[in-house]
């Protein structure tokens, strides 16, 4: 009889473990449908979940120098301005107050704005030694021998108390450094019986954005201004607002190349109201528009032609 060779039975293959969730392209979806949804704002959605895209609004500067005696940094627009805007400038220096004495001393409060950035101190002294430290940090930002002069920095805000130890006659200029809008009045030599508004042209986009209105006026003396209103560039440090010849530059290199423009002045604050004199070797005839220009950057931020 043969024997018979019984096998146990194969076991079966486990069944292959289920595939695992992959959440890349689902998520991948999901943000695209958010960005839409909040880029566009849709139903006010982004403003409920992030907040509104616009800053706060701050109180204007209505000088260069701030009022009562650097009490307040901002006051009061001028008649017709708004008192606030959400508008930033780039950083800009603001005076306060001029301190003046002979010998070591403490100095009255001076009123630092608390939305201000820092301030600085441009001293001079005749001679010995002379350090100037504030009321909270007793370490000076200033300590120098005497005869010279120099700009010395401080953060502190509010009511500031300079602790000045000295051994001869010293002046120190307080200067504040704030990020809001300047509206300054019409220059009123602009408003005078003779004066007369020879150009006007509105800013428009080249590099960067702008905005407002430019105003070019001859003064009764013979002279001329230049008036810029509701006015904001995208912010830097290193504008210029220069006349060209060319009637509406839409690119840095067509004003870059064009005929030569002249400078009217440096741009240091960059929205608001403002006001500066054309210097009078400048024949303002000659120049079809204004041009917003960047030199260490050569670029045109933004332009206007001069109707």
């Amino acid at each position: 009889m043969t024997d018979t060779l019984i096998r146990p039975p194969v076991p079966s293959e486990p069944p292959p473990p289920p595939s695992p969730w992959r959440p890349g392209p689902v998520l991948a979806v999901i943000g695209v449908l958010v960005a839409a949804l909040l880029g566009g704002n849709f139903l006010g959605w982004r403003d409920r979940f992030i907040g509104a895209p616009t800053a706060a609004p701050v109180a204007v500067a209505s000088g260069r120098q701030a009022t009562d005696g650097g009490a307040t940094a901002t006051s009061a627009a001028p008649s017709g301005a708004t008192a606030k805007s959400v508008l930033r400038s780039n950083p800009w220096w603001q005076g306060v107050t001029t301190l003046q004495g002979t010998g070591s001393t403490t100095t009255a409060p001076v009123a630092i704005d608390p939305s201000a950035l820092q301030f600085r101190a441009t001293w001079t002294c005749q001679t010995g030694h002379l350090t100037v430290a504030s009321n909270s940090r007793p370490r000076p930002f200033v300590d120098s021998s005497c005869p010279s002069n120099n700009v010395g920095y401080g953060v502190d805000k509010g009511s500031v108390t300079l602790k000045v130890t000295a051994d001869g006659p010293w002046t120190i200029k307080i200067d504040q450094q704030i990020d809001v809008p300047l509206y300054e009045p019409p220059l009123p030599a602009m408003t005078s019986p003779g004066a007369s508004v020879v150009a006007k042209g509105d800013f428009y986009r080249v590099d960067q954005v702008g905005q407002g209105t430019v105003t070019i006026y001859r003064l009764p003396s013979g002279t001329y201004a230049l008036r810029l209103d509701d006015f904001f560039v995208t912010p830097n440090s290193d504008l210029e607002i220069r006349l060209s010849p060319l009637d509406a530059p839409k690119s840095t290199d067509q004003f870059a190349n064009g005929p030569q423009s002249a400078l009217v002045k440096a741009l240091d604050v960059t929205a608001g109201a403002l006001n500066f004199d054309i210097p009078p070797e400048v024949n303002v005839r000659q120049y079809h528009s204004v041009v917003l220009w960047c030199e260490v950057q050569h670029s045109a931020y933004a332009a206007a032609s001069l109707s």
